[in-house]
């Protein structure tokens, strides 16, 4: 929430008695004024675990709450000096399964500069969709990016600005997975692959099960 606007004010009594110093006095309580009914900057970035929206799918039921719980367990800067804590996971089979089967569909994005222009195209159609509707769509996730664990610090840098710019639709989960992993799953990709993100919210709903299966019951 943002801090109450104080205006500074200066009693007559301070007033300087000639016309020109009165008007230096005003011009700096307005300056104060304008400063005191600025938000302070934000200490921790307005994305977080905790306050994550799952698919419809898994938040409707017992999945859900078994998933939040799996997902605040284990959280870790994406870098040292970061302020974004995310979750992390395990590679599994399962998992490799669920990118095989969105790749096929064309639902799997595969590198950090890939992610963000199909994410920046998709927040732009929303952001027209909602201007014509005159309404906002809720902040649910619809959107995962699975991360390796090699990037360089550039890199997590690069992911930390993406998904404070993304907001609550977009999760990010850091894997216990190398590049390799990565670029084994999507044998035609090519360079290196540390980053890969899930289009549609059947996929992320399937992954997040996958990643996770102590949420299944």
């Amino acid at each position: 929430m943002f801090p109450i606007a104080r205006t500074a004010t200066i009693s007559s009594s301070e007033r300087v008695p000639n016309a020109r110093g009165t008007h230096l006095v005003e011009r700096r309580t307005a300056r104060l004024s304008y400063a005191a009914a600025m938000p302070a900057p934000h200490s921790t970035p307005a994305w977080s675990v905790a306050g994550l929206r799952l698919p419809k799918a898994l938040e409707n039921d017992e999945r859900g709450t078994a998933l939040h719980a799996a997902l605040r367990q284990s959280t870790r800067k994406l870098w040292p000096g970061g302020a974004l804590l995310v979750p992390t996971g395990a590679w599994t089979p399962a998992l490799a399964s669920v990118l095989s089967d969105a790749q096929r569909e064309g639902l799997l994005v595969r590198g950090l500069e890939a992610v963000e222009r199909t994410l920046e195209r998709e927040a732009r159609g929303l952001s027209m969709v909602d201007a014509k509707s005159a309404t906002e769509r809720g902040s649910r996730v619809s959107r995962l990016v699975l991360l390796s664990r090699d990037g360089t610090e550039r890199f997590y840098r690069q992911v930390e600005r993406l998904v404070g710019a993304q907001g609550p639709r977009l999760l990010a989960i850091m894997l216990d997975a190398d590049s390799g992993q990565f670029a084994a799953t999507v044998p035609d990709a090519s360079g290196v692959v540390r980053a890969l993100l899930l289009e549609h919210k059947d996929f992320v709903a399937r992954a997040l099960l996958s990643l996770y299966p102590s949420a299944s019951g």
